[in-house]
């Protein structure tokens, strides 16, 4: 599916006031590092051959560029497997090689691809000894005031209220005899809940540990993927290991994001995460004491 690096997954869970998720790269995440791989070195640059033998990850990326600022900053990870083996690989990219800058990655072991210019489209190549690999990178151009509403829902500072966001999942819970505490007194607000409710290093609602959804876990995903997402709940990629995909359809559908615009901003706030490990889960404890699951 090329989705992710090592393995696709999906950040949500049960009464999650996330705002976007995505396919988890998690390869470069800490749970690979306990069975380190030597990698392949590369020889050096010279001729090279298209190879099936090797592989860039992503097979697609897509990022973005705010062409009227300088204050953020856009990258994506990448990896060159040779053979199924993390390769030590020689990065150029086509048309303009000023589009971007590659710096090793220490994390995956890979490439960081930093996005310099909004040119819509650029190869990404890999060059392991002879064997050479190709990967295309989109990159969606933004203005600052794109970044700044995406910054303004995605930080918004609204809680995560179970009873508001677990509205949407009254009937499916009440057959599954899951009660959900009743929504505040002053009623639901407007506005869907901060993203940092749940997702982050450190999400606030306290019902989700370290779950991620930066560029290391949706660079394989079009601006449209990501906007299916976090707008209409959906995702083929979805990670069953978290809840139910019906129960995160119902409930990951925030409707105050409800313009292009407003959309647009959220995909260029989520493409300027730095990207992060995924090693994030669901606390069922919390969620136990706060009545939302048996």
């Amino acid at each position: 599916m090329g989705r992710s690096i090592l393995g696709l997954g999906v950040v949500g869970a049960l009464v999650a006031g996330a705002c976007a998720v995505g396919a988890t790269i998690g390869a470069c995440s800490s749970s690979s590092s306990s069975s380190p791989v030597t990698p392949v070195v590369d020889s050096g640059p010279g001729a090279c051959s298209q190879s099936d033998s090797l592989q860039i990850l992503f097979g697609k990326m897509y990022s973005a560029y705010v062409t009227d600022s300088t204050s953020h900053t856009f990258q994506i990870p990448a990896i060159a497997n040779l053979n199924g083996v993390p390769a030590t690989a020689i990065w150029t990219a086509v048309p303009d090689q000023g589009a971007v800058r590659f710096t090793p990655d220490p994390a995956t072991g890979g490439t960081l691809v930093t996005v310099l210019s909004a040119t819509p489209t650029l190869k990404i190549n890999a060059q392991v000894g002879s064997a050479c690999a190709q990967a295309e990178l989109q990159v969606t151009a933004a203005t600052e005031a794109d970044w700044q509403a995406g910054n303004a829902r995605y930080n918004n500072g609204v809680p995560v209220y179970p009873g508001c966001v677990g509205a949407k999942l009254a009937p499916e819970l009440a057959e599954a005899g899951i009660d959900l505490p009743p929504p505040p007194d002053g009623g639901c607000p407007d506005a869907g809940p901060a993203c940092t409710g749940c997702h982050g290093d450190m999400p606030t609602a306290g019902f989700f540990q370290g779950v991620q959804h930066t560029p290391e876990q949706t660079g394989g995903f079009t601006d449209q993927e990501l906007i299916d997402i976090f707008v209409n709940g959906t995702d083929h990629t979805y990670d069953t290991t978290y809840v139910p995909y019906e129960y995160w359809h119902v409930f990951h559908t925030w409707t105050d994001i409800d313009t292009p615009a407003k959309q647009k901003a959220m995909v260029v706030y989520l493409r300027s995460l730095k990207p992060m490990d995924e090693d994030g889960g669901v606390n069922f404890g919390v969620l136990h004491d706060a009545g939302i699951l048996d």
